[in-house]
């Protein structure tokens, strides 16, 4: 394909966060918008993802990527520069063979690059590799900042723990955390509830009834709201602030999974630092506090009579993308779900399995199963789980859970669904 031949095509354009030195995501489509009409394209459409880390991201995670990938007959992609693609070379390159694959080919407005050369594909590797150095600086960079406020004991940013502020330090630069006197108390009483044996829901149910404030965030989040959930009380209850300590963890992922609750900041010897003044419970009662969560948090781990019946469509089926175990059953408020037994996501069983029937008579019912095609093998199966498992595992080659945001609505995007081959 001659690039200057072409006449229809796309723009995309990415941001992950917004500063003052910050191309914004108007200014980028201008630049395509003006580089499109220059040449006499035609542009189809104009794709963005506002608010995407390219470095946590592969371009076929991101919804305006795979909206522009689901629009037909474009031409080629036109970009700003090579790193509002990607940040990383390999992510760089599979998405220009997605594109190759469909005749299209790749324009960067302020890199002058040819993807249709071998000259301008080496160029444009270079121009990747560069970026994946210098993402990997300003990582650097922002690591060894954070490493130092810690150091200096002030607040890092992100997510206030409930119970407590965030105020100017009365020492110095930037800010520390405080105890918040409206919440400190409320937090206090739930801590003690569940040191006591109060499982998780009753604690919800007692700061609900109780007209207890909720946390600041899941105040913006709601609308009217004035329910406690599970999870909400887990994850304070989880929250080493309790004891005094600093939540870190520098190897752990972006993506992913439950915090450890002991994985803070810690001296020289490796003993958790811990700042007195923040504390409402000791070292040794958050350790009590943690086995009891854990204890209760395990279906297993309750009588018999206690736990309730989940069906086996899918049992041992599904796979954590994470943690490449397969995903539990068990239930949340009542409703079935599967979740991760390490890293405890979870994912609603309701809507999963009525997408995954779907998909399975709509895309593999002429299959065989036996002598039987699966639409006749799904019909004879009738209501008994256990037989409609066996049909659903005869066509699977993959079934793995990545995650997601959890909501009211079910992300299909969470759900990485490949058949066996055709028998």
């Amino acid at each position: 394909m001659n690039l200057k031949q072409v006449r229809r095509c796309v723009l995309y354009a990415r941001l992950s966060v917004t500063k003052e030195e910050s191309v914004s995501i108007a200014r980028q489509l201008q630049s395509c918008r003006r580089y499109a009409e220059a040449r006499g394209w035609e542009v189809l459409g104009e794709f963005v993802d506002d608010g995407v880390s390219a470095t946590a991201n592969r371009p076929e995670e991101r919804l305006g990527w795979k909206s522009l990938l689901a629009a037909r007959d474009f031409d080629a992609v036109i970009i700003w520069k090579v790193d509002r693609l990607a940040r990383r070379v390999l992510d760089f390159l599979h998405a220009d063979e997605t594109l190759q694959k469909r005749g299209a080919g790749l324009v960067a407005v302020e890199d002058p690059i040819d993807m249709t050369s071998p000259q301008g594909r080496a160029f444009a590797v270079m121009l990747a590799v560069f970026g994946e150095m210098e993402a990997e600086a300003i990582r650097a960079r922002v690591r060894a900042a954070r490493a130092q406020i810690l150091k200096d004991g002030r607040w890092p940013g992100g997510g206030i723990p409930y119970g407590y502020q965030s105020i100017p330090n009365p020492d110095g630069p930037g800010r520390v955390l405080s105890k918040d006197v409206e919440r400190i108390a409320w937090l206090s009483k739930a801590v003690a509830k569940a040191l006591r044996g109060e499982t998780v829901n009753s604690v919800a149910t007692w700061l609900t009834d109780s007209g207890a404030p909720l946390p600041l965030r899941r105040i913006e989040r709601t609308s009217g709201s004035k329910s406690w959930n599970r999870q909400t009380i887990d994850g304070l209850l989880r929250n080493p602030v309790l004891a005094g300590m600093t939540p870190h963890n520098p190897g752990r992922a972006k993506s992913a999974k439950r915090v450890d609750p002991f994985a803070v900041l810690r001296d020289e010897h490796g003993s958790p630092i811990v700042n007195e003044a923040l504390a409402i419970i000791s070292y040794d009662e958050f350790e009590t506090l943690q086995r009891l969560l854990d204890a209760r948090t395990a279906p297993q781990a309750r009588k018999r009579s206690e736990r309730r019946s989940t069906s086996p469509f899918l049992a041992r089926v599904a796979r954590c993308d994470e943690c490449a175990v397969f995903l539990c059953r068990g239930t949340n408020q009542k409703r079935p779900i599967l979740y991760c037994p390490r890293c405890r996501q979870t994912i609603g069983r309701t809507a999963l399995d009525a997408y995954l029937i779907d998909r399975l008579l709509s895309e593999r019912a002429e299959e065989l199963v036996g002598d039987l095609d699966v639409a006749e093998a799904w019909a004879r199966a009738g209501s008994d789980d256990k037989a409609r498992r066996v049909v659903l595992v005869s066509q699977l080659d993959a079934l793995v859970i990545r995650r997601g945001v959890v909501g009211r609505y079910f992300d299909e995007d969470r759900v990485l669904l490949a058949w066996s081959s055709t028998q």
